[in-house]
């Protein structure tokens, strides 16, 4: 699945579990883990759901390319990385630990290095 959303960076900035989401959404826990896992396909209506509970936009919970590579290089410069000797396994985890980019997210399979900087 390619959905590119960003659930799990927006419920880590307000400091919610997936239990406090679910609940303020009327679901379970296992239903966000799915969706935050990419194993279901949520209607809009969830969606909508989930962006009121995490006060934000419906659209803020979509990455683009350009808001992705916006975020890991903002990451690299504040790191002062070198992208080019940095293992992409490394600089995924940085981006995780350093604002909540998803693991899994298909971006990660497709950037490229450029002048120190991530493309696509």
């Amino acid at each position: 699945m390619e959905l590119n959303i960003r659930i799990i960076q927006w419920r880590k900035i307000k400091g919610l579990t997936q239990g406090d989401l679910a609940e303020k959404c009327k679901t379970t826990q296992q239903t966000i883990a799915k969706i935050e896992q990419g194993l279901v396909d949520p209607k809009l209506s969830t969606l909508q759901k989930i962006a009121d509970a995490l006060d934000c936009e419906l659209v803020d919970l979509f990455y683009s390319k350009k808001d992705f590579a916006a975020d890991v290089n903002q990451i690299a410069e504040k790191l002062e990385l070198n992208l080019s000797k940095v293992n992409s396994s490394d600089f995924n985890h940085l981006c995780w630990k350093e604002a909540f980019i998803p693991a899994f997210h298909p971006f990660w399979s497709q950037y490229k290095i450029k002048n120190n900087k991530v493309t696509f």
